[in-house]
């Protein structure tokens, strides 16, 4: 049985008041410009008063709250939390388990099956021919951020940023691929002097594009007021469950606060050193060894005249490895951070995300590094695996390609397949079992919006998206020579990643409940340290995989190579820092509209001041009006 749960108008402003005095609910007021005319998203958001209604922007659905609040609002109020709103008290506060809500305690007590919030029917639609299937368009940030909240909507405003500034190293890309093909037409060698210029340049993409995302961020945290969001956090259920979480009384707040016991959280981050640890090392064992059986059935095949195909298997081989050490890893690794009890949301994602990303990129980048790094200078199991004249650029590329566009294609497919096919398979399942009991002729009535919404899998949030897009932004900046197509590549995965991303959202998941947030948290401090890694790598590949400094310098001794490319990564290294000390700043068109908004917000409550009523002037609550 499905319970489809409502309020009415009146109902909604009545618990939207009581919600904006304690700085749950805010809506934008109206902003006009000289001629009179609305200015959408212009206004500054405002608690709601429900004597200022009429001063507020309606929806995008052409409702006073969009769905997301209106859901909010339910859910505020069927977990009572404010007697003011005089919820229905679905579960007596006596019994609730420490940081349950009534709806958590049903499901947990098996009363209720599961809650979800429901698509908004005619808003998925438009969103689905806005943003789906609009290819040439625009996202429709301000769109996504109402529907979804602002920490979907910076992922997605973050990804476009993103592949808009890919254009510019794929286009390059391709120029130095034609510029390696003739080289290798004529010379035989894919060396030519644009090699040490592009990873040069791709070092260089990497530094603008960081900084450049810095100050966006800063933009959205003005328009979408959320640069004190952290500071309003809640407190995480599985902390205040946690049989290690203490107690102490804060003196100059009078209150009981929750922290988590120190010893044991020294032994949980402890505990989680040695595992990511002990992952590391067998993903540099198990490389090793693909390595090693690489190089001996290239020595099979060369007879044969069929080398490359060893090189492409091997290739294969090892993204194979990364994926599976990935699936195992990332089921690790949410034990693991549990395990350390962490208090908000926000400390449990970052400490996620540090974890995630010391074995990743490893995992994801060894390979690479042990072809162009390693491979020429160390005995591995015993074997000399130098590569021909001790040039391992060709081996690099084919190892590069081979990673990167199998990881492309296997993880687009299954992150799109996944939940399509989930959902299928229960509404399939359970057709079946209806026949089964029904009789084979019965007649069976279609699903409901209802029933099939419930079917599908709940959102899993944007981690795995952020974590894809980042590894995959280190492909293009750590080896940038070795494959110059992995940047145009990448271009049209995010082309397309941004569609199927959408859809899945829309079409394959559940609702998810709206968070906020005030920027991407730990990934902008990863994208940091691979753009910092980009310009080591990519130096030592012009100065020591790739011949291509001798283009310039031909008479270069090994002491002089070590110093060139020393040289070269120090300027990039100075050039990072002083980008991004000339732009810590938000912009200042940003900052001034901020500061315009908030005046007149001032200005207007100040106005309305006197209208506002006076506390119980009026009954909050009245049984005409209980629709829920």
């Amino acid at each position: 049985m499905f319970v489809i749960v409502s309020a009415s108008e009146k109902r909604q402003k009545q618990v939207a008041e009581v919600m904006g005095k304690r700085g749950l609910l805010a809506l934008r007021l109206r902003q006009v410009d000289d001629e009179a005319n609305e200015e959408r998203n212009e206004g500054a958001l405002c608690p709601f008063k429900a004597h200022l209604t009429p001063l507020y922007e309606w929806s995008s659905e052409g409702t006073l709250f969009s769905s997301y609040h209106q859901t909010q609002i339910l859910e505020y109020i069927l977990n009572d939390e404010d007697e003011r709103v005089m919820g229905p008290q679905l579960v007596q506060k006596e019994v609730l388990e420490p940081g349950n809500t009534p709806l958590d305690q049903l499901v947990k007590d098996g009363k209720v099956r599961s809650f979800f919030r429901m698509h908004h029917q005619s808003k998925r639609e438009e969103l689905t021919r806005k943003w789906v299937w609009a290819w040439r368009d625009k996202q429709p940030i301000e769109d996504i951020r109402e529907y979804f909240g602002e920490k979907i909507a910076l992922y997605f405003a973050w990804l476009g940023y993103y592949t808009t500034m890919l254009w510019i190293p794929a286009l390059c890309g391709l120029v130095l691929t034609v510029a390696q093909a003739w080289s290798h037409h004529t010379t035989g060698s894919m060396d030519n002097p644009w090699v040490p210029l592009y990873c040069c340049f791709t070092a260089i993409w990497g530094i603008v594009f960081t900084a450049g995302w810095k100050r966006l961020e800063l933009a959205y945290q003005y328009e979408w007021d959320t640069k004190a969001y952290e500071e309003t956090e809640q407190e995480r259920k599985e902390f205040i469950q946690d049989p290690h979480t203490r107690q102490a009384h804060c003196e100059y707040k009078d209150e009981v606060e929750l922290f988590p016991d120190p010893t044991w959280r020294s032994i949980a981050l402890c505990v989680s050193a040695i595992v990511v640890c002990a992952f590391i090392t067998a993903v540099v064992l198990v490389v090793s060894a693909i390595a090693s059986f690489k190089y001996r059935l290239m020595q099979t095949f060369e007879p044969l005249g069929i080398a490359p195909v060893a090189k492409g298997i091997g290739g294969v081989m090892q993204a194979l490895s990364i994926m599976l050490f990935n699936r195992v890893y990332q089921v690790v690794l949410r034990r693991l951070t549990a395990f350390e009890n962490w208090r908000t949301p926000t400390e449990y994602e970052d400490a996620t995300i540090a974890k995630d990303f010391s074995f990743k990129f490893v995992n994801a980048y060894f390979a690479c590094f042990f072809v162009a790094f390693v491979q020429n200078n160390v005995t591995v199991y015993g074997v000399d695996m130098h590569c021909p004249e001790w040039h391992c650029m060709p081996e690099l590329t084919v190892t590069l390609a081979c990673v990167f566009a199998v990881q492309m294609t296997v993880v687009q497919t299954i992150e799109v397949g996944g939940p399509v096919l989930k959902a299928k398979h229960r509404e399939w399942s359970e057709e079946r079992e209806m026949r089964r009991k029904m009789g084979e002729g019965a007649v069976i009535a279609p699903m409901s919006e209802e029933e099939k919404q419930s079917k599908m899998e709940p959102y899993d949030g944007v981690f795995e998206e952020y974590q894809e897009m980042v590894i995959q932004f280190g492909y293009v900046t750590l080896f940038a020579a070795a494959f110059p197509l992995t940047a145009a590549l990448a271009l049209l995965n995010n082309c397309i990643e941004i569609r199927t991303d959408a859809y899945k959202l829309l079409q394959a998941t559940q609702r998810p409940k709206h968070k906020s947030c005030a920027d991407i948290g730990t990934w902008g401090s990863i994208l940091d340290i691979i753009t910092t890694a980009a310009i080591l790598t990519n130096c030592a590949l012009v100065g020591f995989t790739s011949h291509g400094l001798f283009f310039y310098l031909p008479d270069l001794t090994p002491v002089e190579r070590v110093w060139v490319t020393v040289m070269i990564e120090h300027a990039l290294l100075l050039f990072k820092v002083i980008l991004e000390t000339m732009l810590t700043e938000a912009p200042a068109e940003a900052v001034a509209a901020y500061e315009r908004r908030c005046f007149l917000r001032d200005k207007v409550l100040a106005e309305c001041e006197f209208l506002e009523p006076e506390e119980g002037d009026v009954a909050f609550f009245t049984d005409d009006e209980d629709d829920v």
